[in-house]
This record gives structure tokens, C-alpha cells and sequence, in this order.
């Protein structure tokens, strides 16, 4: 008597009992008794008999990762003690395989952190080698059948599924061809027929034909279905080969008890044609890549120092030997050797770990740290690679995995699609079976093939995804696609002032007090420099000729000020209550006040210019939405504010980065959808906290993780364009989901009426997805061209 396995779900004829549950082999029993040590029996409610069969492996099979030059080449980034490693593992099929393998941290302390991308079938893991080496993880990994692929750094993606797919395809394709030829003598009169042997023979040769067509070609219809009906799962791939066994079927019976001549051609051009479309579907996918990898143009540049002077650089350009200077706060973007005395490295970006690394002067320092305290001189090491940095930026934690509520509306709705079509299709055969039974199988068959609920799946990543890509040619880079749904039903949107409406490119700097000498104003400069903010680099820039010195314990207060120690002097530069005073001198602008040991000597009063069109931007966005404005500065542009936002309610001054946070959250409280656009330095706790958060890339093109997206500076006044475009491609989705449900009811129509045969169906069924791929994708770059995008 067989049974299945509590774990893998296979069927065995003598299984080992175990906790009162039947197993296939005690390596399925090993991997059960594992989840429920570590109380991870969430594993097994989540689908039914997930697991795979357990592959014994000696142990010490993956002891040659621990040499160090292959381990380096295999991680993507190592400091010593904490790695990170990017694995394959195809045995990743569903929900309680992800669900697992983000838990390994329950499995083993030495795990800190590990997502799953489920497309790609790959698994970022960051672990600390001090508690599990990168051999004892990946031993983890296959003793729980998780065996993941080991890549090292040289070598590529290979294209073995694309090939086997063309081999099927020429095969299918040849034996059609064949088969055609073959069945020509059935389409001809009885005046000039062949002899009945010979027709005989050509059926029997056509049945010898038509089998690797179905066993090998199309092959993977029957393997998908079953390894899904053993899971209770009811797939796309089920009636397709419920389809083809019904055509097989009937042609076997009429062959053999010779009452017709079968279907044998149409069978073997319905494998032909659905691989066509398989094969279409893959190299769409794979022409749009829908990964948003923007790194030919992701908004990245660092400040180069060369002989003459220090210049701005997108990082593409940046060449090993090259010199970079990176400050408080910003991203190394690309691997490089510490030339400064030492450095405290924030890796949190890379390995979710918060407490910054101590580095000391001729260490490698990977890319994607964040500067902790003093800038930092460095030397790159290694070209830059944006899409690394990019991929950082979009690898989803829980808080960020908001999928589209189209996305998961049509994932529900795919779910019951295919039970759905099976029941028509069996009702239309008992029909057919009872009006016409010639056309029993065929009506039958031709309903299972043409409806598809693949279509439907397709609208939004490729309208979304279309979208993305033209919205990140225009510097508006997006972390998921599913933020453009969030876009178009944002109704309040909050802008911080300084660095996002203003501009520090321009700006005017006096100074209020006795004018400091050349020795103080390089102190000023060295401190300023080390700083991001936009007031301390229009001081940076105002200080230019003055020299720069050696900065030691510099600290940053978040909408405060900065701080260190420089040539034996300790000095503060900030606001008015960051040096000790409570009151400011006037109220003419923005002011950054010096206090040199224990004495303010002044203060600079730095004047704003604003961006080009920033009034047309806020009145065109107010036409539509709430707009607010927040400034950490004191309230001295009311006036010019209040000319384009009437309610005064809706400007607010003096505003700490808490302070924003929270005004953020009360406008939630109140039901509004809330956009935030801020420069990423002050406001990260209110980017994270609206619906949709916009960091605003200057002339350092600042990356900042706490956003859903960045827009650059100079497209900012685009900002009304952008949102529009994207509520246009919203609808558009909708137009596709439409056109999708009326092929297939159309398509239904036909079928269970009995005019439709399976090979036209099976031609029919790709080309639903064409005319969704062309009529988003054209709809799509139609519509960015209307609004000039």
C-alpha cells in the first residue's frame, strides 16, 4: 500500500514511521525533526508536504569554501567576522520554502539576516562567521534540501533553460512538420486516396512521431502539473495537459479500433504552438527586465580629489587609483582602501547589523558602508558597479514588501481561474458527448487550452514595469514597481524646505560679527566640509580659499549641528540653541552660528535661492492634492511661502527631524495618503514614515535608503508630470485586465460552442499575451510621450 510523505509529499511503498507521520526516507524525517527542535512547525501550515527529498552529502563536502580565496570569491562582501552571500537554490518552489529560509536565523544564531527573491530563485544571506562558517552555512542550507548552487566571482548566468527550450521547440516543430505530411492522404477525396495500408502505416508512424513530441517537447506541462496536484495546487499547466492526454487519448482509440484517423496533427502543432509562446513570454521578460536596474543612469556621484582641485564625478566614471573624498552620512560606492588615519563604518545597508566597524588606515572598505563620523580620503580599488548599489537600495525587508493591491487582487483571482475553466470544460464535454460526440473532445480540449489566465498576470508588471523604466530615464528612480499604484492615491504631500525646494547651488553668505581671519576660517571649513548638509556646504563652497585641517571626533547632532576637535580647538556649528543661546540675532534667514571653544563668535547668514518653477511645481501638485511645507529654519521666508500655500496651518517652522516624523504621522492619523519629498538628511525618519517617500538627489546625487524613490534635483519640477503619468498607467492596467477578461470570455464562447478547434486555440493562446505585452507597452510609451517623457 503506498503513502506520501509528510514532508516531500512522495509516494513510497514502504515508508519509516515517525511522531506518529509517515515519511519516504529518514533523510525527510532528519529535516522534520530539525523544524520542530527549533519549533518551526509554521513550515508544514503553510503548504501542504513543501519539502523536497533529502540528498545525503558527506561532511565535509563544503569544507574547500573555507580557504580564503575561495571564500571571497564566493561572498559578496566580508569584513572579517560578518559575511554576506548571494546563493541559487532551485529546490525554492513556494511560500514555506521562502518562509524557511528567511527563518534560518531560528535555525542557527550565526544567521542574522536572509531574504528570498522567488523569481530569480536566490537567497541573500548575511551571516557572522565567529558562530557559522560560509562551509557550515551552505552544509545548513542541503541538510534541510535546500542545496543552493555555489557561483563563484567569475562566472555568468548560463542560458541552459533558453537552450533546452529552442531544442524542444525545433523538435516539436519537426515532428509537426512530419506529422502534417503524414495525415495529407486524409484530407484527399476517396477518388484518389491512398491505399488503406499505406494509410494505416502512415497513422502508426505519426502515433511513433507524436509521443517525443508529448514526453520530451512538452514534457514539463505534465511534470509542473503533477508536482502541483501532489501539493494541492491547481495550476495553469493542469488543463493544458489534461488537454493534450484527451486529444492522445482519442486519437490512440481511433487508431487502434479504426473508426477515424485521430488528431494527431492537431496534437502535435498544439505542443508546437504553446512552446512558441512559452518561448515569447520568456524573451519579453527577459528584453523588458523588469528588475528596474538603472545601472546605466542610478543617481550616484562622489566627490573625486584630483591634483588640481575636488569635482563632482557620476560613480560610473570613477577608475581604480582614483582618489574619492566621502562624508558623514554618505555611501561608499564602490570597494577602496582607507588612506585616512581611521574610519567607523556603518554596514547596517549591507548586513542589518547597526554598530558601525572600527577600520584602520590601509584596510579594504566594501562598497555600500555608510560614513560614520569624519569624511574619509580612500582609494578605489575596484570599477563601480551601480547595479549593486541599486540592488541594495531595492532589497526588500518587511517594512518595504508592499505588493500592488492589483497585483494580489489578480494573483487570487489566477488561483481560481484554472478550477474554474476545468469545470467548464468538463461540462462542455458531457454536452458535446451527448448532442455531437465528434465533437466531444475537441470542444473539450479547445476550452482547456484557450483560456489563460496568463494574460491577466502580465498587465501589471509589464505596464508597471514599462512605466518604471521610463520614469528612471527621466531621474525618477523607483524602489518597486508597486510604489506607482501608491503615487496615484497620494492626497497630501509634505515638503521639507532647505535642500529641496531651495537650491544650494546659489546662495548668498555674510557674516554677522567681526570677521573671522584666515586661521578661523579654515577651522570653519575644515568642520564644514566634513558634512553633507546643505548650509555647511554653501559654507564649504563660501570658505574656498581658506585650507583645510586634520579632523578629529566629529559628531553630528540630526537638525542641529556638527562639532569636533581641530587643531586643538573644539568647535560647534549650528543653531542658535546647539551653541547655547535662545535667541537668534535676527530673523533674516537661514543662520549657522560658530562657537570656537567656549565662545560664539558669530554667526553666517546663509540666503536660499529657490529651484527654477518651484511655484508653478507646488501650484500645478495643489490642484490635486494638499501641499505642506517644513523647514528646520527659522520662519523668515513666510512670506514668500505663503504666496503659493493660503493655509498658514499647513507651513510650520523651527521643525526638528522628530518633529517631522510626527507631523507625517498625524496627517496618516487623519486618513490622508501622505507623500514625503525631502533631501534624505534631516527628514529620514519622515520619509519612512509616509506612504510614499521621494529623497531628493543634488549635485552628490545622495543615496538614501530610508526612500521609496529619489528624484533628481533638476527634475523635481517634473513632479506633476510624473504623477500623472503614473495614474495614466494605472488605468492602463485596468484597459489590459479589461481586453484580457474579454479574450477569454470571447475565446470561451467559441470553444464551448464547438468552432473552435485546439490547434487554433493553441495559437490563439500566446497571442492574448502579445496583445497585452504590445497594447501596454505601446499605451505606455504613448502616454510618457504626451507628457513629454
Amino acid at each position: 500500500m503506498s503513502k506520501t510523505c509528510y514532508h516531500c509529499g512522495s509516494p513510497s511503498q514502504s515508508w519509516v514511521r515517525h511522531d506518529d507521520k509517515d515519511f519516504c526516507c529518514e533523510g525527510c524525517v532528519m529535516v522534520y525533526d530539525i523544524l520542530k527542535e527549533n519549533d518551526m512547525g509554521a513550515y508544514y501550515d503553510i503548504e501542504k508536504a513543501p519539502g523536497n527529498r533529502n540528498k545525503k552529502l558527506s561532511t565535509d563536502y563544503y569544507d574547500y569554501l573555507d580557504q580564503e580565496d575561495i571564500k571571497r570569491s564566493v561572498l559578496d562582501f566580508y569584513d572579517g567576522s560578518i559575511g554576506r552571500v548571494k546563493l541559487y537554490i532551485p529546490a525554492i518552489h513556494c511560500s514555506s520554502c521562502i518562509w524557511l529560509i528567511e527563518h534560518l536565523h531560528r535555525l542557527h544564531k550565526g544567521v542574522i539576516q536572509s531574504s528570498v527573491n522567488f523569481n530569480r530563485r536566490e537567497a541573500a544571506i548575511t551571516f557572522n562567521e565567529e558562530e557559522i562558517k560560509l562551509s557550515e552555512l551552505m552544509a545548513l542550507l542541503a541538510s534541510i534540501n535546500y542545496k543552493p548552487h555555489i557561483k563563484t566571482e567569475g562566472q555568468k548566468k548560463t542560458a541552459k533553460r533558453s537552450k533546452r527550450l529552442l531544442i524542444k521547440l525545433g523538435i516539436a516543430g519537426f515532428i509537426f512538420g512530419n506529422v502534417m505530411l503524414l495525415s495529407f492522404p486524409d484530407y484527399l477525396s476517396e477518388d484518389i486516396a491512398l491505399n488503406p495500408e499505406i494509410i494505416a502505416w502512415f497513422k502508426w508512424i505519426s502515433v511513433l512521431l507524436s509521443l517525443p513530441a508529448m514526453f520530451y517537447s512538452g514534457n514539463e506541462y505534465f511534470i509542473t502539473a503533477w508536482k502541483n496536484i501532489k501539493r494541492g495546487i491547481v495550476s495553469i499547466d493542469m488543463p493544458i495537459a489534461i488537454g493534450i492526454t484527451a486529444i492522445f487519448l482519442r486519437s490512440m482509440f481511433e487508431i487502434i479500433t479504426n473508426s477515424g484517423s485521430g488528431y494527431l496533427d492537431s496534437l502535435t502543432g498544439l505542443v508546437f504552438f504553446l512552446l512558441i509562446g512559452k518561448w515569447y513570454q520568456a524573451k519579453t521578460y527577459e528584453a523588458l527586465s523588469f528588475d528596474n536596474d538603472y545601472s546605466s543612469y542610478f543617481p550616484l556621484g562622489i566627490t573625486r580629489i584630483t591634483a588640481d582641485a575636488e569635482e563632482i564625478v557620476p560613480i560610473s566614471e570613477l577608475q581604480s587609483g582614483d582618489q574619492i573624498q566621502v562624508r558623514n552620512g554618505e555611501i561608499i560606492p564602490a570597494d577602496a582602501t582607507l588612506l585616512s588615519l581611521g574610519a567607523s563604518i556603518d554596514y547596517s545597508f549591507i548586513t542589518g547589523e547597526s554598530v558601525p566597524v572600527r577600520k584602520e588606515k590601509g584596510e579594504l572598505i566594501y562598497a555600500g558602508g555608510r560614513v560614520v563620523g569624519n569624511a574619509l580620503l580612500l582609494q578605489v580599488e575596484k570599477k563601480v558597479k551601480t547595479g549593486y548599489l541599486a540592488e541594495l537600495w531595492k532589497e526588500r525587508s518587511e517594512t518595504d514588501e508592499q505588493e500592488s493591491m492589483i497585483s494580489h487582487t489578480l494573483n487570487v483571482v489566477s488561483k481560481y481561474f484554472t478550477i474554474v475553466i476545468i469545470l467548464i470544460s468538463t461540462f462542455t464535454g458531457f454536452y458535446w458527448s451527448m448532442v455531437d460526440s465528434s465533437k466531444a473532445v475537441m470542444a473539450f480540449t479547445s476550452v482547456l487550452i484557450i483560456a489563460c489566465p496568463c494574460a491577466l498576470a502580465l498587465s501589471v508588471p509589464f505596464a508597471f514595469g514599462h512605466a518604471g523604466r521610463i520614469l528612471g530615464k527621466n531621474h525618477f528612480y523607483l524602489k518597486l514597481t508597486s510604489i506607482i499604484e501608491r503615487l496615484t492615491k497620494v492626497d497630501a504631500i509634505v515638503f521639507d524646505k532647505t535642500g529641496t525646494l531651495t537650491d544650494p547651488d546659489h546662495f548668498e553668505v555674510e557674516f554677522d560679527g567681526d570677521t573671522p581671519d584666515h586661521y578661523t576660517q579654515s577651522i570653519i571649513k575644515s568642520l564644514a566640509d566634513q558634512s553633507r548638509h546643505p548650509l555647511s556646504r554653501a559654507l564649504a563652497r563660501h570658505l574656498e580659499q581658506a585650507d583645510t585641517f586634520e579632523v578629529l571626533n566629529y559628531s553630528e547632532t540630526e537638525g542641529a549641528g556638527v562639532e569636533a576637535r581641530i587643531m586643538n580647538h573644539h568647535i560647534r556649528m549650528g543653531s542658535a540653541q546647539f551653541v547655547g543661546l535662545h535667541h537668534s540675532a535676527n530673523n533674516q534667514s537661514a543662520q549657522v552660528y560658530i562657537q570656537l571653544d567656549d565662545r560664539v563668535i558669530g554667526c553666517y547668514t546663509v540666503k536660499n535661492h529657490y529651484r527654477p518653477d518651484w511655484q508653478t511645481m507646488l501650484q500645478t501638485v495643489q490642484q490635486y492634492t494638499d501641499v505642506h511645507i517644513l523647514s528646520g529654519d527659522n520662519d523668515a521666508e513666510q512670506a514668500v511661502l505663503s504666496r503659493v500655500v493660503n493655509d498658514a496651518d499647513k507651513l510650520r517652522f523651527y521643525q526638528t527631524p522628530k518633529d517631522k516624523q510626527t507631523y507625517v504621522k498625524e496627517l496618516k492619523a487623519a486618513g490622508k495618503k501622505v507623500m514625503m519629498v525631502g533631501d534624505g538628511l534631516n527628514d529620514v525618519g519622515a520619509l519612512k514614515e509616509a506612504h510614499v517617500g521621494i529623497a531628493v538627489a543634488d549635485d552628490i546625487h545622495q543615496f538614501s535608503p530610508s526612500s521609496d524613490a529619489i528624484i533628481s534635483a533638476r527634475a523635481l519640477r517634473d513632479l506633476p508630470r510624473f504623477i500623472s503619468f503614473s495614474k495614466a498607467a494605472l488605468r492602463i492596467v485596468y484597459a489590459s485586465i479589461i481586453i484580457s477578461f474579454l479574450y477569454n470570455v470571447v475565446g470561451l464562447s467559441f470553444a464551448v460552442s464547438g468552432q473552435l478547434s485546439p490547434l487554433f486555440a493553441a495559437v490563439l493562446m500566446p497571442l492574448s499575451s502579445v496583445s497585452v505585452v504590445v497594447f501596454t507597452s505601446v499605451s505606455v510609451m504613448l502616454s510618457g510621450k504626451k507628457r513629454k517623457l
